[in-house]
């Protein structure tokens, strides 16, 4: 039996922790982003059609299908620091089958130009940017996923698994939309590959490394 000597001990003990709020998270995911973006581009320039105004279509696209991959999974993330039965964020789902249309699109343009024998665009195979697309991707996600797993341990996630492929994907798709920016490639094939890589790479470290970090 527990005397009420020991309840009031333990009671003594106790500390008022404040709510965590996984909105206030998502912020601070998305202000570390915009901070990882704007450093990008302070050091390495914009393309030219942005700052003149007329994006290309394919720099439109996968900019749109980078953020609404890295603001879906990032919502779910955070939300993950709060423990629950079931997390009701599944949205993030829908948003990575959306993303992968890039580089499904990517493969069936390759085997048609293969079947038909329709040429490829000049550019189309032009990989000369590869190595700073996943240097900066992955640095811009390093950064991220650093700030994702800190706010995860202020929580007390219980599905440590899942929350490291979030962390991943969305550290992955926010830092390689900061490439994204200034990236001159408009190929479907570079974007399938290198883009896919870099949120692939990321997703499977995290998932690595943050379960340990945040297990409590």
């Amino acid at each position: 039996m527990v005397s009420h000597a020991d309840i009031d001990a333990l009671v003594a003990e106790l500390k008022p922790v404040r709510r965590i709020k996984p909105g206030q998270g998502l912020a601070l995911v998305v202000a570390a982003a915009g901070l990882v973006t704007l450093a990008v581009i302070l050091k390495y320039g914009a393309r030219a059609d942005i700052v003149a105004g007329a994006p290309h279509p394919m720099v439109v696209i996968r900019g749109g299908m980078l953020v609404l991959l890295g603001t879906a999974t990032a919502l779910a993330a955070t939300a993950a620091a709060r423990p629950a039965v079931r997390q009701g964020q599944d949205g993030w789902l829908w948003a990575l089958a959306a993303a992968a249309l890039l580089p499904l699109t990517a493969i069936i343009l390759y085997f048609y130009h293969v079947a038909t024998g329709a040429p490829f665009e000049a550019d189309a195979f032009d990989f000369r940017y590869a190595p700073w697309c996943l240097e900066l991707g992955l640095s811009g996600a390093l950064v991220l996923g650093g700030v994702l797993t800190a706010w995860l341990r202020r929580g007390a996630p219980i599905a440590l698994d899942r929350a490291g492929w979030l962390v991943g994907i969305a550290s992955g798709s926010f830092g390689a939309f900061a490439y994204s920016l200034h990236c001159p490639s408009n190929s479907i094939f570079y974007v399938g590959i290198f883009y896919t890589a870099v949120v692939a790479i990321s997703a499977v470290m995290a998932r690595l490394v943050v379960p340990r970090l945040i297990r409590w």
